[in-house]
């Protein structure tokens, strides 16, 4: 139990982490940001988040953690 708790923790931790460097470290060139360009003028740029990039990395995060979980998981 306390294997599976850890690995939840640490997953979780580094989805709240990539969340974080996603929207607010990164630039709409980056591959691995969630930020897209919503509106742009001539003079100014209207950047917002992109629901679907969240949603994917979401569910890039749940399987690499049952992933994960499997490979880790005590044999009996």
């Amino acid at each position: 139990m306390n294997r599976k708790v850890g690995l939840f923790l640490l997953v979780f931790f580094c989805y709240l982490i990539w969340l974080y460097l996603a929207i607010y470290e990164s630039s709409v060139n980056d591959w691995w940001t969630v930020n897209e360009i919503k509106e742009r003028t001539e003079d100014t740029i209207g950047i917002g988040v992109s629901n679907v990039k969240v949603i994917v990395g979401t569910v890039i995060f749940i399987i690499g953690g049952a992933v994960l979980y499997l490979l880790t998981r005590k044999r009996k």
